[in-house]
């Protein structure tokens, strides 16, 4: 795991939860095609730690804090969907695997 492209993550996931105008359903993909050789289960920790981050200085109030329990289900989709790769795969799972995995399920 690189620190400084789970950072780079983090500070990514962390900006969209505090913009309202940004989709928050489309920042794993996002994630995925910028770091393409990333393990795929680095995203889920970028998703999760920039919510907790928001969550410790938003709480669950308001908007921001409302969507950072949004990003905490992006999480664990994607987790959910790296198992599932996992399945039918030898070896680590990518970001890259998780995007073909996307397109043929057509999940962006």
């Amino acid at each position: 795991m690189s620190v400084q492209r789970l950072d780079a993550m983090i500070e990514v996931v962390a900006q969209a939860i505090c913009d309202p105008a940004q989709a928050l359903d489309q920042v794993p993909h996002s994630l995925a095609v910028q770091w393409p050789d990333a393990p795929a289960l680095e995203l889920t920790v970028a998703l999760a730690s920039a919510a907790d981050a928001a969550q410790v200085v938003f709480e669950e109030v308001g908007e921001t804090g409302q969507r950072a329990q949004h990003v905490w289900r992006l999480a664990a989709m994607v987790a959910a969907d790296v198992h599932y790769v996992m399945l039918g795969k030898a070896g680590a799972c990518t970001a890259a695997d998780l995007l073909a995995f996307w397109q043929r399920e057509d999940c962006t």
